[in-house]
């Protein structure tokens, strides 16, 4: 007997070694598997800079799934979760025998006793699309559990089930579930938010929240049971009902372009947004008899490229206006939004400055006549009033002589895309003529609010702010002076100062009167407004200046973006200057005004237009000075040129004409002498630039102030007798120098750096 039973016992051993080696050998060959299923769509959410969910879309299949990591997830949805669905997940291996052998024994003694699922098996479950209500399924179910818990750690398993779990309707997983049903992130949920929200994967239909409705008895039992489990004494949380939960859906036409299935941040500022929306709504309401359906609007902080808001359409389900069109992408024409940096490169060049004369009188070429858009001409207007009034023949007249590209090449440079060579596009570019899109204009005046360097918008906060290491395409001075010279005179106060907060805006209108913009700069927030019809319809109430600039005026005010002027670099100066000539004044100029310039650039030269004469009041005719007769006056004339006696004619304005007579002026002014450097001499000075050329003049007595010029480019002024250096001489120079009674000479010389 003793025998047999050792004989049994050593089968019986070697048949477990073999068990447990078989066993091993299935272990081992146990394949791999992905822990989601393949091509899982994933639903996008995007939220503002604050971290507020702007947008929560569906996935491929239509259904709300949202995947988040477990540290995301609060850690009282994570213990709910455990509580509820499985207490023991963290100590078995994905099958649980007690539970199962518990369930077992319910089932044949017709009690209740629980699932013997555990959370691995659920997970395999939802994994595989596993049919479990038989033997078979059962089983298969128990080998998924193990082939998952072979290769994943019990974190990665729990983090999968929490994203694909059913919560009732189309939504999967926890985070879905939180945003859909909550209206908050996972990781913002409360104890009786957990509770409610655990509920849901076991009984998704019959627990859904449906608002208004009675919670079940059996759901709150349910609740109160895990309550206990979680030791939370206050029941009264079992009781949590649900709230009318609005899917977010806002700024529609970012989320079709950020639909990648991810979590994205954007600079986005919720609040800001709401804001720009409601007054593009409100704005287009009342001006709906216009026939204006239609408009875009971007916000920017131009340091750092942020767009803050971001309007495609002022409706993107409206199918009458054809609202899923994004305008922000659209590439329209931006009639004469090009027309700052037509003239901040003349700035630069050195051909203007803010109160240059510029002709506008009418231009013929070949085959192109352009207009002003008013269809007429205002004869001499200085520089910075032909920008903001946008009087096109001063501009094409100043395209011309633009050097290195002119301004073909700064759109290019600057980022514009053109689809055609210079050539194609000629005169017209500075109308507008090469279309642009709203992100393009606003890349460049963001560029002209901050640095002058083109740099990519910034859409998203993990992007990394763009470096400033490109090219100036303006230098610091021409564009506070662009800034200045777009500055809103409409404003309602008396006069404009420095220390008043500024809006600086230009208007542009596409030909055909089929686009309206505007865009405006005030410190360091840019906004661009379009308006229109996606149709392309023409409507004369498209007027920039008239339809866009009201409604751009109002976004910088309810938005609070008011802001002061930026100080003026160093390389500007302030001077007096001829409030009719634009030039340095005499004496005899009556009218003076104050402007900018910058040092060593920009061509200030001596003002001759003012002149005093001699006039016989009998004769009406002009005489060469007082002789003594009582009927002869001095008086003060304007002497123009022919070219702008023919402008003010065209203009119908014409001057009063030079009296006739004896031309000689007075001889008792003699004009001051350069006595240093000589006229025609060569002079050798230090490559420092540190070192200048020394000038010097005599006066005879009368003269109070002299003002100095270099190659037709302001110096300095100085005392009579006190020096004038001239740090950029280089090359062949002429040196001119003024008195306060408008006489003049001038010198030429060479100077070589050594």
């Amino acid at each position: 007997m003793k025998r047999h039973i050792l004989v049994w016992l050593g089968w019986s051993l070697r048949i477990a070694a073999c068990g447990v080696a078989l066993l091993a050998v299935l272990w081992w060959l146990i394949p791999a598997c992905p822990l989601y299923r393949e091509n899982l769509g994933w639903s996008t959410v995007l939220s503002d800079r604050q971290g507020k969910v702007l947008h929560l879309s569906l996935a491929d299949d239509e259904r709300y799934r949202v995947k988040t990591s477990l540290a995301d997830i609060a850690p009282v949805m994570v213990r709910a979760t455990l509580a509820y669905e499985d207490e023991h997940y963290l100590s078995h291996p994905g099958i649980n025998p007690l539970s199962m052998l518990r369930a077992l024994a319910g089932q044949v003694q017709g009690i209740p006793r629980g699932g013997g699922s555990t959370l691995t098996m659920q997970y395999a479950r939802l994994r595989f699309g596993m049919q479990t209500n038989t033997c078979g399924g059962k089983f298969q179910q128990m080998l998924r559990a193990i082939q998952l818990e072979k290769f994943y750690s019990k974190q990665e398993i729990l983090e999968a089930y929490c994203n694909s779990a059913p919560y009732g309707g189309n939504v999967e997983g926890v985070a879905a579930a939180s945003l859909r049903w909550c209206g908050k992130e996972c990781r913002d949920l409360n104890t009786a938010e957990a509770v409610a929200l655990v509920m849901l994967p076991q009984r998704p239909a019959a627990r859904v929240p449906r608002p208004g409705t009675p919670i079940r008895d059996e759901t709150l039992a349910a609740r109160k049971r895990l309550l206990d489990k979680l030791s939370v004494n206050d029941s009264l949380l079992a009781d949590y009902r649900w709230e009318a939960i609005k899917v977010p859906r806002e700024v529609p036409h970012l989320a079709r372009a950020f639909n990648d299935g991810r979590r994205t941040s954007l600079c986005i500022d919720a609040d800001l947004q709401t804001t720009i929306e409601e007054v593009l709504t409100d704005y287009l309401l009342r001006n709906a008899e216009k026939g204006v359906d239609n408009g875009g609007i971007l916000v920017l902080d131009a340091p750092s490229r942020e767009v803050l808001a971001y309007v495609g359409s002022a409706g993107f389900f409206n199918n009458r206006i054809e609202g899923q069109i994004d305008a922000v992408k659209s590439r329209r024409s931006p009639g004469s939004l090009y027309k700052p940096f037509l003239f901040g490169l003349a700035i630069d060049q050195g051909l203007i400055h803010p109160n240059t004369l510029l002709a506008d009188a009418p231009l013929r070429y070949s085959d192109y006549n352009p207009e002003n858009n008013e269809r007429d001409f205002l004869g001499p207007v200085m520089a910075g009033e032909a920008l903001r009034r946008s009087r096109n023949i001063p501009a094409l007249r100043l395209l011309g002589k633009l050097k290195d590209g002119g301004l073909y090449t700064y759109l290019l440079e600057a980022g514009v895309r053109m689809d055609h060579p210079a050539a194609h596009y000629g005169m017209s570019l500075t109308l507008g003529s090469a279309p642009a899109s709203m992100e393009e204009i606003a890349s460049l005046y963001c560029s002209l609010a901050d640095d002058g360097i083109s740099r990519p918008l910034r859409y998203r906060l993990d992007e990394k702010t763009p470096a400033r290491d490109g090219k100036h395409l303006l230098s610091d001075a021409a564009r506070w002076l662009l800034r200045d010279m777009l500055v809103d005179k409409d404003q309602d106060m008396p006069q404009i100062l420095a220390s008043e907060n500024r809006l600086s805006y230009k208007t542009g209108t596409s030909q055909g009167f089929r686009d309206a913009w505007a865009v405006g700069i005030s410190g360091d927030k840019v906004i661009v407004v379009w308006l229109g019809n996606f149709d392309n319809r023409s409507n004369p109430s498209l007027l920039g200046r008239k339809m866009a600039a009201p409604l751009l005026k109002d976004l910088f005010k309810r938005c609070g973006f008011m802001q002061k002027m930026p100080s003026p670099p160093a390389a500007l100066r302030q001077v007096e200057l001829c409030a009719v000539s634009g030039m340095m004044p005499s004496d005899y100029c009556q009218h003076r005004s104050k402007s900018w310039f910058i040092e060593g650039v920009s061509p200030i030269e001596p003002c001759d237009l003012h002149r005093r004469i001699w006039v016989n009041q009998r004769s009406g005719k002009r005489v060469a000075a007082s002789d003594g007769d009582t009927d002869t006056k001095a008086v003060i004339m304007e002497f123009w040129s022919q070219e702008f006696l023919d402008l003010f004619r065209q203009a119908g304005m014409p001057r009063r004409e030079i009296p006739s007579g004896d031309e000689i002026l007075s001889t008792n002014l003699v004009a001051p002498r350069i006595t240093s450097p000589l006229d025609g001499h060569l002079y050798e000075i230090s490559e420092d630039r540190d070192s200048g050329l020394i000038c010097k003049a005599s006066v005879t007595p009368g003269a109070r102030r002299l003002f100095w010029f270099g190659n037709g480019h302001f110096l300095s002024s100085t005392e009579p007798g006190e020096p004038c250096i001239w740090r950029q001489a280089e090359g062949s120079c002429k040196i001119q120098v003024m008195d306060d009674r408008g006489l003049s000479s001038a010198v030429t010389i060479h100077v070589e750096r050594k």
